[in-house]
């Protein structure tokens, strides 16, 4: 082997997995939590107390006699709820958009992060991505748009030790702001 080729190979972290519903759920709900402003809608502290505000909100309009009440209030009670699953369902649909490609081998090096699938083989630079943020089971890429939306969904439990996480988190570091 070649010095530059055992150093490459230093450098670089390489994954393999195929995509679990409840990575990208975390994925999703780690990316909604994060947009800034818009993220306190996501949050369950706010979601109980709007459904409590409708509890109430319904409550008062039972008691009153008042249709307009009634429906407020069951609507500010549904919505929470709609609102809590989003990141599920969301996940959902994007399992459902990536199955067919199978067991996915991820090199993420000094140069940016290699996908290759049975259907896909996508090279991107760290240009692409303008930081990172983590979840117990992955490294969710985000744009480098303002709204920092999901670039890549890096998976932990793809790594072959413990060790190459570290270092996937190090190499991270060096490339991405983290969030």
């Amino acid at each position: 082997m070649t010095e530059q080729t055992v150093e490459q190979r230093e450098t670089e972290v390489v994954l393999e997995y195929e995509y679990r519903q409840d990575e990208l759920t975390d994925a999703v709900r780690l990316m909604l939590r994060k947009r800034g402003r818009a993220g306190i809608l996501y949050r369950p502290v706010f979601l109980v107390c709007v459904g409590l505000l409708g509890a109430a909100q319904f409550a008062l309009g039972v008691l009153q006699d008042d249709v307009v009440f009634c429906i407020f209030g069951g609507m500010f009670v549904f919505w929470p709820v709609l609102m809590a699953r989003v990141p599920r369902i969301t996940a959902r649909q994007l399992l459902r958009a990536n199955q067919h490609h199978g067991v996915m081998r991820v090199t993420v090096g000094e140069q940016g992060v290699r996908t290759v699938s049975t259907h896909a083989d996508i090279r991107l630079g760290w240009a692409n991505y303008g930081s990172y943020a983590e979840t117990d089971r992955c490294f969710v890429l985000r744009s480098p748009d303002r709204i920092g939306a999901c670039a890549a969904v890096l998976v932990k439990r793809g790594a072959h030790t413990p060790e190459d996480v570290d270092r996937l988190r190090a190499l991270l570091d060096r490339s991405l702001s983290r969030v």
